[in-house]
């Protein structure tokens, strides 16, 4: 997190990622995939938000946990202190696990949903 956001680098990368899959029949679309921030302190909700915004706009399925998927730290070894923080990525992944097996187990009985075109609206 920087400044209250994605670090620069990650931001660079997620967006050349998910605009080549957008432009490649969104490659991302309908698998699992979770964000998860570090932080020393503040901005990690934004930080948070901005990661699941890549997700939600390539329609992947996104476990949750019992608050934002957030811990905090500053050296090596502080997140561990982390009692909350490590609550939560606990339960992230074994919700994870779940829809991963969800999703596995329910391929051959569930048909998967049409993609759609885009609609684009532009008010200028």
């Amino acid at each position: 997190v920087y400044y209250s956001g994605i670090a620069g680098t990650m931001k660079c990368f997620l967006d050349r990622a998910f605009s080549v899959s957008a432009a490649n029949g969104k490659w991302f679309r309908h698998k699992v995939g979770a964000s998860v921030v570090a932080v020393r302190r503040t901005g990690g909700s934004m930080a948070f938000d901005g990661l699941n915004r890549y997700l939600a706009m390539e329609e992947m399925l996104i476990p949750s946990s019992n608050y934002l998927n957030i811990i905090h730290g500053r050296d090596i070894g502080d997140a561990a202190q982390d009692a909350e923080g490590i609550q939560i990525m606990q339960l992230l992944g074994k919700n994870m696990a779940w829809m991963l097996k969800m999703r596995e187990n329910t391929k051959k009985d569930t048909i998967e949903p049409e993609a759609v075109e885009k609609i684009q609206t532009n008010f200028i």
